[in-house]
């Protein structure tokens, strides 16, 4: 988690600072702070809270200087406060550092650096970095830290993105990545650093991302980049496609329902790119062999929180399209449950950011089983894209609001493309089924408009249910997924405690909770287990559970007994759960906001999941 910036120009450095944090806050914002060089000297200043209380305090102790690095921060060693906050200094309070990541044997190093002397201020893993570089300038008697720097990396055990500005080298930031993200980005005149590529937009017009183990420093004008074993390595850079335009809310009161609305228009893109002639689907960007998926005889699929969701609905498109066994883990469990895995074994991994620690630490858990992976990633510069042996781009842009929407049916309806690619490959699913499926998701953008053009139907209920203090979703085989992800969305962002369950297994102890305080959102589009729904709903209604429907249109059973009923139009089976989810992502944004609670950046919560 955690955002760093890095910039040196000819700007003041305090504004570029401020706006690079703002873009990155959906990493953390536990804290906020920034170092700047002024006038010769370090001068920090940092705030517990959202980055506006960082802003309040530099309108009262304002900094000047066109070189600094700032931080926003999602806590791990310490609690939020202003002295846990970044940056970190040593003991002489000439070097200064932000960090992202865990240091996993600080501990160790604390302890020791406490003998020699050292004075450590705050609770955090961060701060035992830059006395281990201060103590190392000592011992070698060098105010360089570029001579230091390579001693360091060899006593810190951990995943880091580091960078560091000292007063003894006022021209020049330099910077250390191993595990966590980290890119460069350059303009005349201009150098950057940044956690993600989304916080020097538009001023960047070329970027670099590192690779693990690198180090080096900027400048101005230019960049020094060294590998692990200390030799110089050559960049090449690549163009910034990402426009300011991507990271505006628009008219939008926030960012998340700005996603939400934005979903028939990047389904639309998404049919144009992936649908080809006579049936067939087009993964440009995917390296992967028709020979090698040919002879994939298992997939596993690895994935945290709503990507996980989009798993179990990938598992069921797998198994019924490309007939190939699927399995779906939580990407924390799977690398520590000791998977058996062989060759012939496919390893998908599915994240929006493409830097998820957990599903990060599977795909080398799988590839060191010589599995092939392949990755479902909403950015492809992403460390996931790198590392996997193949990718394909989810293309919803960026997704800012932490709790995910746009890029969770992005997740889907890629995974059923992909499902029919690989029928393709096995010769399974005819080419008149497949046009027939592809007719079907031509429909889906503007089904998708309907649905958001009812979304009064959910303000409703927001407001009717917003002190509940239990909800509960149920759902059915494509829509058991739905039920788990829109109790995760309600959760996220409302803060009421909310469960999802398979229908089936209602009356194996959940129906316990049911009374008539406790509203029951049912998935019951018409589906092959729509009657099984029905029964469902029979048995909330029978102990007096507040019933909240998502049918289909023209449905006239369900009306009859559920308390409030919203329609979606008809699609196929396997197509329900890109719809179904819609009014659950309005009703946890709705809620929210009922709630007063912040929509884009719920409490204890990150976007990007970087430590494990």
């Amino acid at each position: 988690m955690c955002g760093i910036v890095g910039y040196i120009g000819n700007k003041s450095v305090n504004s570029v600072l401020i706006v690079g944090l703002i873009r990155l806050e959906y990493r953390g914002y536990d804290s906020a702070g920034i170092a700047v060089i002024d006038n010769g000297e370090l001068e920090v200043r940092k705030e517990k809270g959202k980055i506006k209380n960082l802003e309040n305090l530099l309108k009262i102790q304002p900094v000047e200087g066109n070189i600094g690095i700032g931080h926003t921060r999602w806590a791990t060693h310490g609690e939020p406060s202003k002295l846990n906050a970044h940056p970190h200094i040593d003991c002489n309070q000439k070097i200064a550092i932000c960090h992202n990541g865990i240091i996993e044997n600080h501990l160790h190093i604390r302890t020791e650096l406490i003998k020699k002397g050292h004075l450590f201020r705050t609770e955090t893993d961060t701060e035992a970095i830059v006395h281990l570089l201060e103590q190392e300038m000592k011992r070698k008697n060098t105010k360089l830290l570029k001579d230091v720097i390579p001693s360091v990396i060899e006593q810190i055990e951990g995943k880091y993105a580091i960078v560091i500005l000292s007063e003894y080298e006022p021209d020049k930031i330099y910077f250390m990545k191993d595990g966590s993200p980290l890119l460069y980005g350059k303009n005349t005149e201009e150098s950057y650093l940044a956690s993600d590529i989304v916080a020097i937009v538009p001023q960047a017009k070329e970027y670099y991302v590192f690779k693990d183990k690198e180090w080096g420093w900027i400048t101005k004008k230019e960049i020094y980049v060294f590998n692990r074993n200390n030799e110089p390595v050559t960049i090449e850079l690549e163009k910034v496609k990402l426009q300011a335009i991507h990271l505006d809310k628009g008219n939008y009161e926030h960012y998340m329902l700005k996603e939400i609305y934005e979903q028939p228009d990047i389904f639309r893109k998404i049919i144009e790119a992936r649908t080809g002639e006579k049936g067939k689907v087009r993964f440009d960007e995917m390296k992967l062999s028709n020979d090698i998926l040919g002879r994939i005889t298992r997939i596993l699929i690895t994935s945290a929180g709503t990507s996980w969701h989009a798993g179990l609905v990938g598992k069921l498109y797998l198994e019924q399209f490309a007939r190939v066994a699927t399995e779906v883990d939580l990407s924390s469990e799977f690398r520590y449950r000791n998977p058996i895995a062989e060759g012939d074994t496919l390893v998908i991994a599915i994240s929006q950011s493409g830097e998820t620690a957990d599903t990060l630490a599977g795909i080398h858990e799988a590839k060191a089983r010589f599995c092939k992976v392949l990755s479902f990633v909403n950015r492809t510069e992403s460390t996931i894209a790198r590392e996997s042996d193949a990718y394909i781009d989810l293309m919803a842009g960026p997704e800012i609001g932490v709790a995910s929407t746009k890029a969770y049916t992005s997740e889907l309806i890629h995974l059923l493309y992909f499902a029919l690619y690989l029928s393709g490959i096995k010769w399974l699913t005819p080419r008149e089924e497949r046009e027939e499926i592809f007719n079907e998701i031509r429909k889906l953008p503007a089904k998708m408009e309907y649905i958001l053009n009812k979304a009064d139907q959910i303000k409703e209920w927001a407001k009717r249910f917003k002190d509940s203090k239990d909800f509960i979703f149920l759902g059915r085989q494509y829509n058991h997924p739905t039920a788990l992800e829109g109790a995760l969305k309600l959760k996220e962002i409302s803060y009421i405690h909310a469960s999802g369950y398979a229908g089936g297994e209602f009356k194996h102890g959940p129906i316990a909770l049911i009374d008539e305080t406790v509203p029951v959102v049912c998935i019951a589009p018409k589906t092959s287990v729509y009657e099984k729904m029905v029964s469902n709903i029979q048995e909330v209604k029978a102990r007096k559970g507040k019933i909240l429907a998502i049918v289909t249109e023209g449905d006239d059973q369900i009306p009859e007994i559920a308390d409030y009923v919203f329609e979606i139009p008809y699609v196929p089976d396997y197509l329900t759960p890109i719809l179904t989810v819609i009014p659950l992502q309005l009703l946890a944004y709705y809620t929210a906001l009922e709630r007063n609670c912040e929509p884009d950046q719920p409490r204890n919560l990150a976007k990007s999941v970087t430590v494990e």
